[in-house]
């Protein structure tokens, strides 16, 4: 049986993108998505596109902690790649509503990142 709290949501979006189950991601997502990432905002489909465009390097996500605080979670995790980077902490705060997930923000450190971007910057034609 699915898991609708807050924390359930948040666990099945970042096990979805780990598993780079887009189609399950989308599902979690509200129409009205508000992301953030270093400054840009994106909508739905950015998000989804860059999430996208990060998949040929991640090989999962593993969940630290979950945090919540009633429409709110804080999840902690290892986004872990197969490029000299390894694995990268990352902090993900959302809001959900009605089950959605309404609002995203990413944290991480760029420059231990910055492996993962030179490897996805690689493959491109």
């Amino acid at each position: 049986m699915p898991d609708y709290s807050v924390e359930g949501i948040a666990r099945s979006y970042i096990e979805a993108v780990g598993s780079h189950d887009l189609d399950a991601v989308e599902n979690l997502l509200a129409e009205d998505l508000a992301a953030t990432f270093a400054g840009a905002s994106l909508d739905m489909a950015g998000w989804t596109a860059a999430l996208n465009r990060l998949l040929p390097v991640l090989v999962r996500n593993e969940i630290r902690e979950i945090f919540t605080v009633q429409d709110r979670a804080c999840v902690v995790y290892d986004f872990v790649t197969d490029t000299p980077a390894g694995s990268v902490r990352c902090i993900e705060l959302l809001s959900i509503s009605s089950g959605k997930i309404r609002e995203i923000e990413l944290v991480l450190d760029r420059v231990a990142f910055a492996p993962v971007n030179a490897a996805l910057n690689s493959m491109r034609p």
